[in-house]
């Protein structure tokens, strides 16, 4: 029988929620990677992967992680398109270094 925690969160919520935060933390760190060494670093051949393909690889789980949250209904997606939607505009007097388009910096 599942137990009740004094957050409420059901046992399959709080593990939900701790893949949610284990796939942000390790977007973060390939982040971080990325500004140290770059996106093509790869610690001179020693890693399988480029920075790249890992952060890819990340926000691909991070989006599973998401799209199982809303599929058990602990997020509204159209809550978030509707905030995805709405970020540039609150976003653009923050930004410096961005063009009109999203790979502006892709020749």
């Amino acid at each position: 029988m599942p137990t009740m925690h004094f957050n409420k969160l059901s046992e399959a919520e709080q593990e939900r929620l701790a893949i949610l935060i284990e796939e942000c933390a390790e977007v973060v760190q390939v982040g971080c990677k990325i500004l140290r060494h770059g996106y093509e670093s790869d610690n001179n051949g020693k890693l399988p992967e480029t920075n790249r393909q890992q952060l890819q690889r990340e926000l691909g789980d991070l989006l599973h992680a998401l799209d199982r949250m809303e599929t058990a209904a602990d997020v509204s997606g159209v809550e978030l398109l509707k905030r995805k939607i709405s970020k540039p505009a609150h976003i653009q007097p923050y930004l410096h270094h961005q063009g009109e388009t999203e790979n502006a910096d892709r020749s």
